[in-house]
């Protein structure tokens, strides 16, 4: 009966034992699950921050060429190639800056003519679709044509666009219709470029007086203009991956069109996670919809959480912690004791440094400010006053430049003993930082009192002190601002008394002065 008695005992306890470490691995896992929740949620802001910022780039520079376009003159194309280079050298993941001039269909002829006496011999107008030797497109009939009479940089490789007539092209005559109707950006499709890879082009209609045309100069900015920007997904693409710190994530990233059409800026795939990744964690998913004046983008974003994400070497760790402790319960709760009684030791230690200096063991700011609060309580309570006092030191940096701040740091130190011992139980001396020190004297009645402290404290100082380079004598400079009279702030009281303490500097130093003068010694 006792075997079987025992047994069943240890059964429970292996059976206690796997229910302890399953939950406890259920709870981890939920645990890390939510921190890559939480990760993949400040992923997903920060790509598409990223995003943003380009795409808020574009449209910027965009309207600086257009106000740019405005002012340059008819043919001056060598200012307009100066402004692109100073922006492309700027903004490197720009491609390419262009400019198409609107021209009335029944002065095709005689501008071509112009442009070949003036500029280009070969120039001449180009339908796309026959550059490219592409079907025709379908475009729309705007009355005018608009050859592309501009571009920088000037490619080799895309020589061949000078000339193109815009509307020629069917991913850009709808855009280029949208954009004459409004001087606002319009995006186009997104299309592979002449010269290869894939693009977009972010266009707006420039408007300006019409001026004398000159014969002898070729006229590429007319009255009636728009400005291209030439914008390589790739580029994007490189932004967030200069950026992509999680190499897990997929990320597809949608250009949304002026025609309804939806475009992929840049799709970045990621490996097919394993089996039981996919059986026993979740798949992560967000979506941002960047609402753009201009180019309005969706970005979608996933991640497969893997076994690997979640079961770190500091997870791991935690459960053979538990298995063992199931087995090493006495020992683990005697080690686990004593680093609690570690930790509060730890604690106590750092809650001590945050609130004292370093150097001299007197209060800091944050002790001091939390003297001053109850203080000031105390006097709503009973309506006791009290006052501070702004002590610094003269003439202490000659020690400190002469001797090394070693031996500075031995004044300090003897001066903040000083000030300890001379000041009451029930009040505060803190180190406010260098030279300077602040008494918080609780249960001044009056002026008088408050004089008398002072006093005890300028005896106190100009005690000789002993230092390893010597004898010194040092003196101070006190100034006194009093609660409620001088302000009922910390900061404010801190001012007054600094503004009495230099009236003392002013008067020769070594002195005790009230603010506002109330009185003085």
């Amino acid at each position: 009966m006792q075997v079987i008695k025992r047994r069943r005992s240890f059964a429970g306890f292996i059976a206690l034992a796997v229910g302890l470490i399953g939950f406890s691995a259920a709870l981890l896992l939920k645990s890390e699950t939510h921190r890559w929740e939480t990760r993949f949620s400040q992923y997903v802001q920060g790509i598409s921050g990223v995003v943003r910022n380009q795409l808020d780039t574009n449209e910027a520079v965009l309207a600086g060429f257009t106000a740019f376009l405005q002012a340059v003159e008819q043919s001056d194309a060598q200012a307009a190639a100066r402004y692109c280079e100073a922006v492309l050298a700027a903004y490197p993941h720009l491609y390419m800056i262009e400019v198409a001039r609107g021209i009335p269909v029944s002065e095709q002829a005689d501008f071509e003519a112009l442009l070949r006496r003036n500029w280009r011999a070969d120039f001449a107008f180009k339908d796309f679709p026959s550059l490219t030797h592409q079907a025709p497109a379908q475009q729309l009939n705007l009355g005018e044509t608009w050859p592309v009479l501009f571009m920088y940089p000037e490619l080799e490789q895309a020589r061949a666009i000078y000339g193109v007539k815009l509307e020629s092209v069917g991913y850009l005559s709808y855009a280029l219709a949208q954009a004459r109707k409004s001087l606002k950006p319009t995006v186009s499709p997104i299309f592979s470029m002449y010269e290869g890879e894939n693009a977009y082009i972010l266009m707006q209609s420039v408007m300006r007086p019409e001026q004398a045309q000159q014969p002898a100069r070729p006229n590429f900015f007319g009255s009636t203009m728009v400005a291209l920007l030439v914008i390589k997904t790739d580029a994007i693409r490189q932004a967030v991956s200069a950026v992509d710190p999680d190499p897990q994530v997929g990320i597809r990233a949608v250009l949304n069109g002026v025609t309804g059409d939806r475009g992929v800026l840049f799709a970045k795939d990621t490996e097919l996670a394993g089996v039981l990744d996919r059986l026993l964690l979740p798949r992560l998913n967000d979506s941002v919809e960047i609402t753009h004046n201009s180019q309005p983008v969706t970005l979608s974003f996933e991640r497969q959480l893997r076994l690997g994400d979640v079961l770190t070497a500091e997870a791991l760790t935690l459960l053979a912690v538990l298995a063992g402790a199931l087995v090493l319960m006495p020992l683990v709760l005697v080690r686990h004791f004593k680093a609690i009684e570690q930790a509060e030791r730890e604690h106590e230690k750092s809650a001590y440094l945050a609130t004292h200096d370093v150097l001299t063991k007197l209060p800091n700011r944050q002790l001091l400010s939390e003297r001053f609060e109850q203080a000031c309580e105390h006097w709503h309570q009973h309506g006791v006053p009290f006052a501070l006092m702004l002590i610094d030191l003269d003439r202490f940096k000659p020690i400190n430049d002469n001797h090394g701040h070693e031996v500075g740091d031995q004044v300090l130190r003897a001066v903040a003993s000083r000030l300890l011992q001379t000041a009451r139980s029930s009040d505060t001396v803190a180190r406010f930082g260098g030279d300077e020190f602040v008494v918080l004297v609780a249960d001044l009645f009056n002026a008088a009192d408050a004089e008398k402290v002072g006093n005890r404290m300028l005896d106190a100082v100009r005690q000789p002190i002993v230092t390893t380079a010597g004898e010194f004598t040092i003196s101070c400079s006190i100034g006194i601002a009093r609660c409620p009279g001088d302000g009922q702030n910390l900061a404010v009281l801190l001012k007054a008394a600094d503004h009495a303490m230099y009236q003392v500097k002013q008067r020769g130093r070594e002195g005790v002065a009230f603010a506002g003068n109330e009185a003085e010694a």
